[in-house]
């Protein structure tokens, strides 16, 4: 029986491991074996049992890293295996190691070497029980269990821990229509695919038409005319509706198109004012006697009213009321008595008498002191001051005659 010992030789050095003399003096009837990477060679009478003389003498020529086993039995007889040292590359979990193989030794054992791990679905590129050859590259996938859910069905596939959950659907044979969800978990181990549909609708909702009202001078104010009546539109309102799984998840608005444009109501709104040469109250009767019509013709370019207030000219117009206070245009504190007009029709200081034509109304004398937006938005004449406003929502808006006061 053979004592075993394990030699590393290496740039010539040699290194003993376990039992066994490395070299002594022997007889010459002693015989030795040596095999290199499976091959042997036996040799005869030697004259030194020195592993590196029995390596000599059987031509063998040891490199760096080399693998060198010896073994020796009881009569004498030795036994030298060497192994021949080369790279194999290792790649896992992302890292790439240099690991030094020898002959004979497999996937495994380089693996073990390397200090690589294997879980229960990791695969390797080679046969784990392959012999490893010079500059042989072993890659080790890391695979999990997924768990793919579609159409009511679970079904388990293994797939690199690197790949996308529609890669897991698509090995678990599941065909994805385009709108179709795909979700994963947190730790990536469950994917889920949702069946998505979307249906449209639409209906159909008016337009409804605006009233444009334009002023018009040649029209007295007060009066308005519809110059065109007005049409509504139509408007087509498309709708989408998402449904995951047949169950109704949202809807939205898609688009808005007009399918018939509305068409506006045109009112027209005079603004001309009305001038006369006096009330009609205050016409001079037919029956008159001839010397008050020589009277009155002496005096023509003098009018007054039937109260006896003499005056240039009447307006006639419509008239608002304001109220709260504060300072008119003019500087003056705003009062009953003080008025807003348009300076442009009648100046500031202007004194006035207003009055409805019927006389059922009298604001009485006043003066033009203020002035407001009115006058560009609207065909009032004269915004008249009152003290409350249940007063101003009383008057509410009518039409007066203003007397221009000499």
């Amino acid at each position: 029986m053979h004592k075993a010992s394990r030699t590393l030789l290496a740039l010539g050095a040699v290194f003993t491991f376990g039992l066994g003399t490395a070299g002594t003096a022997m007889a010459a009837t002693e015989t030795a074996t040596v095999t290199k990477n499976g091959e042997s060679k036996a040799l005869y009478m030697l004259t030194s049992s020195d592993t590196n003389d029995i390596l000599k003498k059987a031509g063998v020529t040891i490199n760096n890293g080399d693998l060198v086993l010896r073994s020796a039995s009881p009569e004498g007889n030795i036994k030298v295996d060497v192994r021949t040292a080369y790279p194999v590359t290792v790649a896992a979990d992302g890292n790439y190691s240099i690991v030094t193989a020898h002959y004979g030794d497999t996937a495994r054992q380089v693996l073990a070497q390397a200090g690589i791990k294997l879980g229960t679905v990791d695969t390797v590129n080679v046969p784990l029980d392959q012999v490893m050859s010079k500059n042989t590259r072993i890659n080790v996938n890391r695979n999990h269990i997924v768990t793919v859910e579609a159409d009511g069905v679970k079904s388990q596939v293994i797939l690199p821990v690197s790949a996308s959950a529609k890669e897991s659907v698509h090995k678990a044979g599941v065909a994805l229509n385009t709108n179709d969800e795909v979700r994963t978990d947190s730790d990536k181990k469950t994917v889920s695919v949702s069946r998505v549909t979307y249906k449209e609708t639409s209906t159909t909702e008016e337009i409804p038409y605006e009233t444009v009202v334009k002023e018009d001078s040649s029209l007295l104010a007060g009066h308005t005319e519809v110059q065109s009546s007005g049409r509504n539109g139509t408007r087509k309102i498309v709708y989408r509706t998402k449904y995951i799984d047949g169950k109704k998840d949202k809807t939205e608005k898609v688009s808005a198109s007009v399918v018939k444009e509305a068409v506006n109501r045109i009112v027209v709104k005079g603004t001309k004012v009305k001038e006369t040469e006096q009330p009609a109250a205050e016409k001079s009767s037919s029956s008159q006697s001839t010397a008050k019509k020589t009277a009155t013709a002496s005096s023509s370019s003098k009018k007054t009213t039937a109260s006896g207030l003499s005056y240039s000219r009447m307006l006639t117009g419509m008239c608002t009321a304001y109220t709260g206070g504060g300072t008119t245009a003019t500087g003056l504190p705003a009062a009953v008595g003080r008025v807003a007009v348009n300076p442009n029709v009648i100046p500031y200081g202007t004194r006035l008498y207003i009055t409805s034509a019927d006389g059922s109304y009298v604001y009485g004398y006043a003066v033009a002191a203020d002035t407001g937006g009115f006058v560009n938005t609207s065909s009032t004449m004269v915004d008249l001051y009152m003290n409350s406003e249940s007063e101003c929502e009383n008057f509410g808006r009518r039409s007066m005659n203003i007397y221009i006061l000499n």
